[in-house]
């Protein structure tokens, strides 16, 4: 059996340009492709739940189904679709007061947030589905794309959630890089 190889440092730059470079092709990020991404993280977990907590229980030899199921999975669900309700508001540009006496003369001030294009998310292993998700609506509400690390101490975890990304995202949108402590400083 050949051992699999670890992604390198170059690897994730290249994937990294990759995703800066669709990023900006994309331009302004609309509300209808923020929530087709939540959404899409969405259903890998509501089809993938019992595969997921079976791979968490692997991982940690002693953990429940039905725990992993209501802390992982399910606590994972709320975050993405509190995000995916907010987002249009979130994105509604803020009015802000000008300063003295720029008012006098009709300027109008108003704050207008911008996705940052690129980010990247380091999971832990207590409750890695949970600490990877429950992100990701954030990331996908802001307009983002997102790198993700998952611990190398749930490795079949990993593993299946890198597979069901892949499955479900285009490398463009979301990448998975397992891996161990070698993996991790290059990664960050």
């Amino acid at each position: 059996m050949s051992e699999i190889r670890e992604p390198t440092q170059e690897d994730m730059q290249t994937v990294l340009d990759r995703q800066k470079q669709s990023y900006i092709a994309e331009g302004h990020v609309s509300a209808e492709n923020r929530i087709d991404r939540i959404d899409r993280a969405i259903n890998i977990l509501e089809k993938n739940g019992e595969k997921l907590s079976e791979a968490m229980a692997a991982d940690f030899g002693h953990r429940s189904l039905d725990q992993s199921q209501r802390t992982d999975i399910e606590g994972s669900v709320g975050p993405l679709k509190h995000a995916k309700k907010h987002l249009r508001q979130w994105m509604k540009p803020e009015r802000r007061k000008v300063m003295f006496p720029l008012g006098l003369f009709g300027a109008k001030g108003r704050i207008e947030y911008q996705p940052l294009g690129v980010v990247g998310c380091i999971s832990p292993w207590n409750f890695p589905v949970n600490l990877t998700f429950s992100p990701l609506g954030g990331i996908f509400a802001a307009g983002n794309r997102t790198m993700i690390k998952p611990s190398e101490f749930t490795a079949q975890t990993s593993k299946l959630m890198k597979e069901l990304f892949a499955e479900a995202y285009d490398e463009d949108e979301v990448a998975v890089f397992t891996g161990g402590p070698d993996v991790g400083g290059a990664f960050s």
